[in-house]
């Protein structure tokens, strides 16, 4: 047992990471692309944020899904369609082309998340704060190399053709993971559960700590979304980096610090109870934001790491709170809702952004507006009632 859940843990960490790769390539080559088409910022963000709402949208039906198929067949699923996407990405030749795949590429991205965390949760009963840690180190993994990957092969090859190797990765990772996880089976008091959740999933009460921290997580995941939606951006036309690679390599370092704070928040969080965790993140993540738009290029480096630190800290804290107070009959259904509310975020702040960067003149002034925002989720957070 010990071995097969170190397996599915090492498995469904890669899987994360890779599941962000995928997030993040349009963000890394969307200048590209602003200038191969012609667009201007406010487009550029629509383009994005069409990934984003699929991904989005179909959070909620791939957990649904898995009662059926298994979480395990929904996760290979989506790699499936990520990678058939990916590759005709790279060889589409116009826009509304480009556009349909992207939407499809996000159904696939969207089965990862609402089968991931709760099939790892199934093999960590006890320190689930640092094995969840360790599963968001995959994330910070894959959003660690997504932007030197993409960024050199954009800068040796070319765009479309970064576009249509990332095919390689989901299709590959999904034949591993068919052989390599085994899913374990629900023994009669867990399907006993399931049933009583069916039939009695009606009033707020059931869900109530679940919502208001999922609506918590809405506001501080905001300054995530936003940087992973902009970072690229922000660096080349609103700091006048004309380097591809040192713009991707600033990219990158917003995710570095992700590799050791997942595991490390959550253990904090699982001595120090989460709340405090979770609050002392939020403020972090605020001040480096509002940080990376006053201090000089040459040194943005210091709040990038400390961005990335505070941002994937919040997330594996953020899950393993949410799994401490949703019951297991809930689990998948929660954890859907959440992915769909918190990546509907993401399809919305793109195009935000961008009309503030247009109408404003000011790539600084949207991620003020990201700083100022995030800080709001702890009147929710201070309200989650936190159980032993």
């Amino acid at each position: 047992m010990n071995k097969n859940r170190s397996v599915s843990l090492a498995m469904i960490s890669v899987s994360h990471g890779v599941n962000h790769i995928y997030q993040l390539a349009i963000p890394v080559i969307i200048p590209k692309i602003l200038d191969a088409y012609g667009l201007s910022v406010t487009t550029a963000g629509v383009l994005i944020s069409i990934f984003s709402l699929s991904y989005a949208l179909f959070q909620t039906p791939s957990g649904y899904l898995s009662k059926f198929l298994g979480r395990k067949k929904v996760i290979i699923l989506g790699f499936v369609i990520l990678s058939v996407s990916f590759l005709f990405l790279g060889l589409a030749d116009n826009i509304i082309l480009f556009a349909f795949l992207l939407f499809i590429a996000g159904i696939g991205g969207s089965t990862y998340h609402p089968n991931g965390v709760p099939l790892l949760s199934q093999y960590y009963e006890e320190n689930r704060g640092q094995a969840l840690g360790f599963h968001q180190t995959g994330g910070s993994l894959g959003s660690f190399i997504a932007p030197l990957m993409i960024g050199a092969l954009v800068f040796f090859l070319d765009w479309r053709l970064a576009l249509t190797l990332l095919s390689i990765p989901g299709m590959i990772l999904s034949i591993i993971i068919w052989f390599k996880i085994i899913e374990p089976e629900k023994n009669q008091r867990e399907l006993k559960s399931e049933e009583l959740g069916d039939s009695k999933r009606t009033g707020f009460n059931m869900y109530r700590e679940s919502m208001i921290l999922i609506g918590a997580a809405i506001l501080y995941t905001i300054g995530l979304r936003g940087m992973d939606s902009f970072a690229n951006l922000y660096f080349t036309k609103g700091r006048g980096i004309t380097d591809f690679i040192e713009a991707s390599f600033l990219f990158s370092t917003l995710k570095i610090a992700g590799l050791f704070s997942g595991p490390l928040c959550g253990k904090l969080s699982d001595m120090l109870g989460r709340k405090k965790v979770l609050i002392a993140l939020v403020c972090v993540e605020s001040i480096s934001i509002y940080a990376i738009t006053v201090i000089p290029t040459g040194i943005l480096l210091i709040p990038s790491l400390i961005f990335g630190f505070s941002s994937f800290g919040l997330l594996a804290v953020g899950d393993a709170f949410l799994v401490d107070i949703t019951p297991k009959e809930y689990m998948t259904a929660v954890f859907g809702i959440s992915f769909t509310l918190s990546f509907f975020t993401q399809a919305i702040i793109p195009t935000v952004l961008g009309a503030i960067v247009d109408y404003s003149n000011s790539f600084d002034m949207a991620l003020i507006v990201l700083s100022v925002i995030v800080p709001f989720s702890i009147l929710l957070i201070l309200r989650v009632k936190e159980k032993n």
